[in-house]
């Protein structure tokens, strides 16, 4: 993983980047449980039993696409949330999630390390390639969609949601 270096911090980061707040004792699956413009990726991952993945001792990190991320999909998203399609909505949302607890600040580090880009193996056995956007940072799927970091991250005792303003996979 170009991304291996994995921290438990909670600074900020400067002003031009997403910051990540100080992390919350809830569970990964509790903080996004109370995030009003993450819902329709909260029942997502419930529909799929991801959620589940939130409510244990690992660390994990979700570039969490927001309502709005979902909306630009028009009737692809509808679609993708129908029963029969589960296992599609799986497997997108499993390419949203990586192992271990990384912030924007950590992102910023492994792209400054490794050049102007950094890549990280997500859950869905594919790799996101991060690079500095303007003042913020975009994230790439293999398939060359792409999504910017669209606020802050939100910390928890578990794992770190980073909301994006793009689904990151190709549909």
């Amino acid at each position: 993983l170009a991304l291996a270096g994995c921290s438990k911090s909670s600074e900020g980061t400067s002003a031009d980047t997403a910051a990540t707040a100080t992390p919350s004792p809830d569970t990964l699956a509790e903080a996004l449980s109370k995030q009003k413009d993450l819902s329709t990726l909260r029942q997502a991952l419930n529909d799929t039993g991801l959620s589940q993945v939130f409510d244990n001792s690992s660390s994990y990190t979700i570039f969490a696409p927001t309502d709005a991320a979902f909306a630009k999909l028009g009737d692809a998203a509808r679609t993708l949330r129908q029963t029969n399609q589960r296992a599609v909505l799986s497997a997108v949302l499993r390419d949203h999630i990586v192992p271990g607890y990384l912030t924007p600040d950590d992102i910023g580090t492994a792209i400054d390390a490794q050049g102007g880009q950094a890549k990280v193996q997500t859950m869905g056995d594919h790799k996101l390639t991060f690079t500095r956007d303007g003042d913020g940072y975009r994230v790439t799927g293999e398939d060359g969609s792409s999504a910017r970091i669209a606020g802050d991250a939100l910390a928890a005792s578990d794992g770190v949601a980073i909301p994006v303003d793009g689904v990151l996979k190709k549909l």
